[in-house]
């Protein structure tokens, strides 16, 4: 199959005819959603009559966002498992590998770096951590790749909720240089080891920086939680999918709003949007849910949206100083 990226239709196709699965479901981040139609085609073209093969329509934020069909083989595009969390049912991952070669918009980067590098990567470079390091080396940069926490499938993985790869090295590295797509990936780095960050985006052939992105974001938050100071009623946000559910978490919220005298309510949800929370009367929301709804769509909502560490701070339990970005282990 020909294009920008490796979707591994043999594979798929070998673990439907193995795994004896009648039923197909395959699931794109939204990047990758244009390339659906392809991948069916090319399946079906390959596969008997009897068998269906459907794509889910709803976002996918990651190997956390998982369709619930028990019934059916799911593939999800685009990510790596995550160890650490039990699945129900049958899935198979395909990182969806970048026909992209990295090195020359990492080349342009060089000048860029300063003293020891730590890298990182998305799903869609991850094959080429070794080749990028060693390229780095030969040109006089010493780089190194972490291993992160139980949560993330390889070394030199970020995902949008765990920065953990980058924190094992953030001590013994000067910068970090992300190689992928996307700003959100670059800004949790940033926000969670308080390193400068470097964007060496293949998709779009440019080197980016993340300072100033970084800074209008801790703007933003700090006037989220200045927002929520008067707040009275708190609605606490508790994920349904397994990989975002913080259930102890969300009940410790809860009693912690209390004990300040707050009232609360801790309100389930599949998929968070504005229609669905501006039903409820509160003041502002807790999310435990993945950090990306509280930062990226905090514009959306009425009233203000908080993660679990700038509730700290809206209490005085945190001082903003020791802002830090909200991450699921």
């Amino acid at each position: 199959m020909s294009g920008e990226f490796d979707f591994e239709i043999d594979r798929i196709i070998r673990s439907i005819i193995s795994g004896g699965h009648d039923k197909i479901i395959l699931q794109f981040p939204e990047g990758l959603k244009r390339k659906a139609v392809e991948v069916i085609e090319e399946l079906s073209s390959r596969l008997d009559d009897h068998i269906t093969i459907m794509v889910s329509g709803e976002p996918c934020f990651g190997a956390c966002d998982l369709p619930d069909h028990p019934d059916a083989l799911i593939v999800n595009f685009g990510h790596y498992p995550i160890p650490n969390l039990d699945e129900e049912g049958e899935t198979l991952f395909i990182p969806a590998r970048s026909m992209t070669d990295p090195i020359p918009i990492v080349n342009e980067a060089i000048p860029l770096l300063k003293g020891r590098v730590g890298l990182i990567f998305t799903p869609q470079y991850m094959h080429r951590k070794e080749e990028v390091r060693d390229h780095l080396t030969s040109k006089g940069i010493e780089a190194i790749i972490g291993k992160g926490g139980d949560r993330l499938f390889m070394e030199g993985q970020v995902l949008g909720c765990n920065t953990s790869a980058a924190g094992a090295i953030a001590q013994d590295v000067d910068m970090l240089l992300f190689v992928g797509a996307g700003n959100f990936h670059p800004l949790a780095l940033a926000l969670g080891t308080r390193k400068d960050v470097l964007i060496a985006d293949p998709d779009l052939n440019e080197i980016r920086e993340i300072a100033d992105l970084k800074d209008r974001v801790l703007r933003q938050r700090h006037a989220t939680i200045t927002r929520a100071r008067d707040a009275k009623v708190f609605g606490i946000i508790l994920s349904t999918k397994p990989g975002q559910r913080r259930e102890k978490l969300t009940i410790q919220i809860s009693k912690t709003l209390r004990e300040a005298g707050k009232a609360s309510t801790i309100i389930e949800l599949e998929n968070v949007s504005p229609p669905l929370l501006d039903a409820f009367k509160v003041d502002a929301w807790v999310s435990t849910a993945c950090p990306r709804l509280a930062i990226d769509d905090h514009l959306a909502y009425s009233v203000p949206i908080l993660t679990p560490p700038e509730l700290d701070i809206l209490l005085g339990k945190r001082d903003w100083e020791d802002y830090v970005f909200d991450e699921i282990e």
